[in-house]
């Protein structure tokens, strides 16, 4: 059987769907992926994946996401696809309303993170949920990645627990291990990202830039800290996709030039590396303001790094508070520098966080947990594996 996985962006496609998409394969089915164009696209081809590109604009503009729906509808009927699953809001709704148009037999939703949430104003909330509401009545099966996300589906009406249903979030623990970095590799990356030796504690952050990750919060903390940890450095491993809403990354230098802290900040861009360069790290801190289940927390808690997170959807899910970390209230830089002294302060403290994280991780969020899901919900559609 074939099988169309979308999203709007090829680092979305490479960062979350790839292991889910092999295993799929691995099963016997035959998946495509499709997504707006991108450089990246052709290493992947390289790969051996199948990817189409087709030009998906992540907000809302009725001129070209008229024109993705035309194209993505062309593609399905062309490819007599079984199945389609998207992924990332804008893309989840064009695709889910292409898909009906072209008389796809099976229609997947998984969202990794509802884009309504409650810190949203309330005309916005009703807004973004209203376009989800309507668009999962065409929808035979709604994924979410967190508990929460789950009852807030179905409490608000997206649809029944039958049509949603839990599918999680996991990572491959095999690759995100402490124990298989050894020093010399700390000391060479340390050397090639040029941090002094003096720079402590070292403090990261994953992912994309973006003002909704909490960037601008956690320099302000870090200049907040600057009394009590005067050389502690912070590395951003991630960049700014040309796709995002928002510009962010320029008022992101002003606000660490503003701070005085150009020394003290590494953006060590977007890496293969990444369980490396985690090893490096005394403490991860993920400041968002929106998520689904956080991808780089889970790594990071693998990494038996303590984790300092928003009291938000996904991340008090992934985060058990007191135990494998902290969490403190969105867009509150006084209570994320408090947060992040006390556990830099107690080195027991973080050691016990790290401890707990990787076995929470361990327990409850490895991607074979996720596999299984998938694969049952796959079945019950009546997809066939050979």
């Amino acid at each position: 059987m074939k099988v169309l996985h979308l999203c709007a962006v090829a680092f979305g496609l490479e960062t979350l769907l790839l292991p889910q998409i092999d295993y799929l394969r691995g099963l016997g089915l035959e998946v495509h992926a499709a997504c707006s164009p991108d450089p990246r696209i052709e290493k992947l081809r390289a790969r051996g994946y199948t990817v189409h590109e087709i030009q998906i604009d992540r907000k809302i503009s009725p001129g070209p996401n008229s024109k993705s729906v035309l194209e993505l509808g062309k593609l399905m009927r062309e490819e007599q696809y079984d199945l389609v699953h998207t992924h990332a809001p804008v893309a989840s709704v064009l695709g889910r309303v292409a898909a009906k148009l072209a008389g796809v037999p099976r229609i997947l939703y998984t969202a990794h993170g509802f884009y309504f949430h409650e810190n949203m104003p309330r005309q916005k909330y009703a807004l973004y949920h209203g376009i989800e509401k309507s668009v999962a009545q065409i929808t035979d099966r709604i994924l979410v990645q967190s508990q929460e996300d789950f009852d807030t589906a179905v409490t608000s009406g997206l649809g029944s627990a039958e049509k949603v249903r839990y599918l999680g979030n996991g990572i491959d623990l095999s690759r995100f291990d402490r124990g298989a970095v050894d020093e010399a590799t700390r000391r060479r990356l340390r050397a090639e990202l040029d941090i002094p030796n003096d720079h402590e504690p070292l403090i990261g952050i994953t992912g994309r830039i973006t003002e909704e990750k909490g960037f601008g919060e956690l320099v302000e903390a870090v200049s907040r800290m600057q009394k009590e940890f005067p050389k502690a450095h912070l590395i951003v491993i991630g960049g700014q996709l040309s796709t995002e809403r928002d510009a962010f990354q320029d008022r992101l230098v002003d606000f660490i030039e503003d701070a005085g802290l150009d020394a003290q900040v590494t953006f060590a861009g977007f890496r293969d590396d990444v369980p490396d360069l985690l090893a490096l790290l005394d403490l991860f801190v993920l400041p968002s303001y929106r998520e689904g289940l956080p991808r780089s927390v889970l790594e990071a808690m693998a990494m038996e790094l303590p984790v300092v997170a928003t009291q938000i959807r996904g991340c008090r899910e992934a985060v058990a508070d007191g135990v494998t970390g902290l969490l403190v209230p969105p867009r509150d830089s006084r209570a994320l520098a408090q947060a992040m002294g006390r556990v830099l302060r107690d080195s027991e403290l973080a050691r016990r966080f790290g401890k707990a994280g990787r076995e929470r991780v361990t327990t409850t969020f490895d991607e074979r947990f996720v596999f299984a899901r998938l694969e049952r919900i796959y079945r019950e559609l009546g997809v066939g594996f050979s």
